[in-house]
């Protein structure tokens, strides 16, 4: 009878544990919104991309979260929900003919709009690290200004 009674504390006390566990993770885990702005077109999709390393910022691993946006003129925002604190970087373009590209001209230099998080000024694809922010336990947002090549 006393091994009976052990088991029955037993169950509900790991359970309870997971349960526990469970209310833990998503307790940590935040939404970020992202705010693209400068679209000058409603022309498409705005496509974001949530990278958690640099080997997904480099196409060597998996992005931590992709979201689509019917594009407007001016700005649109999107939220990834349920993202785990961390060190981030976010690249964005409006895909203005819905291809799934990035559309550049024979220079490379995009026909479309395009932009990073911490909106660095450089003349090429930025690093990690000038891409980079933190995600805390709380909710964050991050304004992206979007740039045309041509």
């Amino acid at each position: 009878m006393a091994i009976g009674m052990v088991r029955i504390f037993r169950a509900p006390s790991v359970l309870t544990g997971i349960f526990i566990g469970m209310l833990s993770v998503s307790a940590h885990a935040a939404n970020l919104t992202v705010i693209v702005d400068g679209l000058r077109n409603a022309k498409g999709t705005v496509r974001i991309e949530l990278d958690g390393s640099e080997a997904a910022w480099d196409d060597k691993a998996e992005p931590a979260g992709k979201g689509d946006v019917k594009a407007t003129v001016g700005s649109v925002s999107y939220t990834f929900t349920g993202v785990p604190p961390g060190t981030y970087g976010l690249g964005v373009f409006q895909d203005e003919d819905d291809s799934g590209k990035l559309h550049t001209n024979f220079l490379g230099i995009p026909k479309e709009g395009y932009g990073f998080s911490n909106n660095p000024s450089v003349m090429r694809l930025p690093t990690f690290k000038e891409v980079q922010f933190a995600v805390e336990q709380e909710d964050a947002s991050v304004l992206i200004h979007l740039k045309y090549g041509i």
